[in-house]
């Protein structure tokens, strides 16, 4: 399943989420440019996205076709060529921005959401301490949600590692949820991280 891509306005603000297959047609019609992303990597050659060297707006779709698919893009496939789907596209004719309040479940938003306070053990927790925490293990399936990430400390988070509360022995003290006020993005990607500010990892 391709996942949503963030859509910027022309000075870099996000201003919401996209499906691929509308993301295509703006970019085929010119409305949204694509923005190729080159990350870091790992000695073993892998991609880390959360590290981003450098980044540039590809403001016409012949020249995103001429884009190479690495093995960390997104692609579509047609009877003559695959295509490389952005992350992150800007719309190119749309300057406003909607929601000057604009939050995403990054760490520093799930801490400030909690409280500071351990999830598990309900324990205020120090700066140096903290930690966010998938419920669910992203290896098993558990996204970058706000329902999904809670804080803990970073020796509980450790411990547990890539269990579920139930198989680490943990129960959740409150429910993780989503704020209702400004606009509310519910999931983040690695790619986003340099938009949106203060990032999780």
């Amino acid at each position: 399943m391709k996942r949503k891509v963030l859509k910027l306005n022309s000075i870099y603000f996000p201003i919401g989420l996209g499906e691929w297959q509308d993301i295509m047609v703006g970019m085929c019609s010119g409305s949204m440019h694509g923005v190729d992303m080159h990350f870091a990597k790992d000695d073993d050659g892998t991609y880390q996205k959360n590290q981003i060297e450098y980044w540039q707006v590809i403001k016409t779709m012949k020249e995103w076709l001429r884009l190479p698919i690495r093995p960390c893009d997104e692609y579509i496939t047609t009877p003559n060529m695959v295509i490389r789907i952005p992350p992150v596209v800007v719309c190119a004719r749309y300057s406003k921005i909607r929601f000057p309040k604009v939050k995403f479940p990054t760490r520093h938003n799930i801490w400030i959401r909690d409280n500071y306070t351990c999830g598990y053990t309900g324990v205020k927790l120090a700066k140096q301490e903290l930690s966010v925490d998938h419920i669910i293990p992203s290896s098993r399936g558990g996204g970058d949600t706000w329902e999904n990430l809670i804080t803990t400390s970073r020796h509980l988070n450790s411990c547990k590692s890539n269990k579920t509360p139930e198989e680490a022995g943990l129960k959740l003290k409150f429910k993780p949820t989503k704020p209702k006020n400004g606009l509310i993005f519910e999931m983040i990607r690695d790619e986003w991280g340099i938009f949106v500010g203060d990032f999780k990892t």
